[in-house]
Formats: C-alpha cells, structure tokens, sequence
C-alpha cells in the first residue's frame, strides 16, 4: 500500500510558481504553515481544503493525494463486503438496492485490479 502521507501538492505548487503563501491565499488558509505541513504529510486538508486545490490544479483529490485515497478506497471496500455478507439471504427491495450497490462496487474493484 502506498504511504498515505504521500501527495502531490508541492509537486503542482513548484510546477506552477507558487509560493506556499501564495498557496494558502488561493486557497483560503491563514498562511503558508498549513500548505507545508499538508506538503510534507503532517496533515491531511480539511474538505473544502482539497476541494480548493482540486480547483486551482486542475486535479481530482485522487490524483493530488493517491496515499490517502488508496487508505481510504481500501477501508471502504472491506466494510462494504462485510455489510454484504451481513445482508445476504435478504429479499426484501431495499436489501436488493443495498446488494446492487455494494456489488457494483465490487465490480469496480475487481477491474481495478485487471488493469
């Protein structure tokens, strides 16, 4: 599994000229301490953070913080094939939604994992 701390932030920042203040500006944080600390995986941004970056890179949080999202992707698939097992045997319509859900997810990961 990749290091979650891992990300592109100071990667896309250099490649356009940009100051971690001036970063932090554009993004709306207080100043530039935020933008080293995400830089260096210290932390992780708040929602309208990565939102923020997303906007101003041009990238999807994917691929500026693939660490994380991997962690994350990894995490949600493992509750949800306990959740379908936990539902199996169910007939009911809202059991159903719930199984073509977490099948399609199912379904996602495994052509992930052919590529």
């Amino acid at each position: 599994m990749t290091n979650t701390a891992f990300n592109y932030v100071r990667t896309f920042r250099q490649r356009h000229c940009l100051s971690e203040a001036e970063t932090a500006f554009l993004v709306d944080q207080r100043g530039h301490t935020m933008i080293s600390k995400i830089e260096v995986g210290r932390k992780f941004p708040n929602l309208p953070t990565a939102l923020a970056l997303q906007v101003l890179f041009r990238q999807s949080p994917r691929a500026l913080f693939p660490g994380l999202y991997e962690q994350v992707e990894e995490e949600v698939m493992r509750r949800a094939k306990a959740f379908l097992e936990d539902i199996e045997g169910r007939d009911d319509r809202r059991s159903q939604a719930k199984r073509d859900l977490l099948e399609g997810l199912a379904r996602l990961d495994n052509e992930d994992d052919d590529l």
